[in-house]
């Protein structure tokens, strides 16, 4: 049975969700006009100034490019800046980047949908074995600074710690290496908390697939891209016919050490919860190009709140080109309980991920001749 598993450990705020108090929302543009008023501040106050917004509209790789190519941002703005392109991952894009086009016709639109389950059940099975690097960047809102009242928060979202990790894709299934980690205090780093996914290699486009037949399916918008112009698709999966699974287990403790011991307990979560989201398609090939996922969780679940943005590209195993991930996003908000703090407080998790190094699997041999006698 294809599937979903997303481990959801820990994470307040969801793109999705509503936005932090006294935050401001802006447009692409009225972000890119703030960064024009600042460019004779700090890099730290311009960061900070940056940390008081939330985008309205998606900012796409195109809309960050032209702000970085214009600005020149430095390392704290930079930081700033990702941490609002991850938190808009779910939203449309700017109406600039929406063609006007008309929108395709039912039968066009069956045909893109035919093509879709093609390229997941034909062309993706063709993908060679290979191995690939996942470097996962995490950052979190919790406590950061010690006071004499306790833990006090910082207010903005900081990062965790990096953490790598081989993965493999042999004979359609995916299977995953040592991992290493790195904390950017200098302090242990077990895992990257918050939501992780697997099934990027097909597996979760199956499930959706799949699972739109019994939900539904709606025509949303054109959207132009790096890779041309995608058909992109609302779907919803009410929960009677999910099978997207979610497994988190459980409040974690300021290091993300403790769990209980069986795995089990109130605050565990284990089912397969409705949920929606959006899927881009390459009209001409089928190619599904982009996959967001929101989980439909209850406030009263010890997960609150989990969202998943994947982006496909063109990449090279071996002396072929195949479409596999290439980045993704994943947002999570969960009770977890701080040290110094009598009860389990939300936080908010964001974790970005690159997959790079894409390497055939194989086997190479070398004969070697003894070297002649003289």
């Amino acid at each position: 049975m294809m599937h979903a598993l997303i481990g959801l450990i820990v994470g307040a705020w969801l793109a999705g969700g509503q936005p932090p108090d006294g935050n401001r929302g802006v447009t692409v543009d009225q972000l890119r006009m703030v960064l024009v008023e600042a460019t004779h501040e700090p890099d730290a106050e311009i960061a900070h100034r940056i940390a008081s917004l939330y985008l309205t509209e998606r900012m796409t790789a195109a809309g960050l490019e032209k702000i970085d190519d214009a600005l020149h941002p430095g390392p704290e703005t930079r930081e700033a800046l990702r941490l609002l392109t991850d938190s808009s991952a779910f939203l449309d894009p700017p109406p600039a980047e929406i063609p006007a086009r008309a929108a395709p016709s039912i039968a066009e639109q069956q045909t893109m949908m035919n093509g879709a389950v093609h390229f997941v059940a034909v062309t993706q099975r063709r993908i060679p074995d290979f191995f690939a690097t996942r470097t996962t960047y995490s950052f979190d809102d919790r406590p950061t600074l010690l006071t004499l009242r306790g833990w006090a928060t910082a207010g903005t979202m900081h990062a965790g710690g990096n953490f790598s990790q081989e993965i493999t894709f042999r004979d359609g299934k995916e299977g995953v290496g040592a991992q290493q980690a790195k904390s950017s205090s200098g302090g242990k780093v077990v895992m990257p908390s918050g939501l992780t996914s697997t099934g990027e290699f097909g597996t979760l486009q199956g499930v959706i697939l799949r699972d739109m037949v019994h939900g539904k399916l709606a025509w949303s918008h054109w959207e132009s891209t790096a890779a041309g112009v995608m058909a992109v698709f609302e779907y919803d999966v009410p929960e009677a016919q999910s099978h997207y699974e979610v497994d988190y287990c459980c409040v974690r403790s300021y290091d993300d050490s403790y769990s209980p011991p069986s795995g089990e307990g109130p605050n565990s979560y284990h089912g397969t919860p409705g949920y929606h989201g959006t899927l881009s398609i390459d009209p001409a090939t089928g190619a599904i190009m982009r996959i967001t996922v929101t989980a439909l969780l209850k406030n009263s679940d010890p997960i609150t709140d989990g969202e998943v943005a994947i982006d496909y590209g063109v990449v090279t195993i071996g002396d072929k080109t195949y479409i596999c991930p290439v980045h993704s996003v994943a947002i999570s908000v969960a009770r977890s309980q701080i040290e110094g703090l009598y009860a389990p407080r939300a936080v908010r998790r964001i974790n970005e991920v690159e997959f790079t190094n894409y390497h055939r699997l194989g086997a190479t041999e070398q004969m070697l001749m003894p070297a002649a006698s003289h």
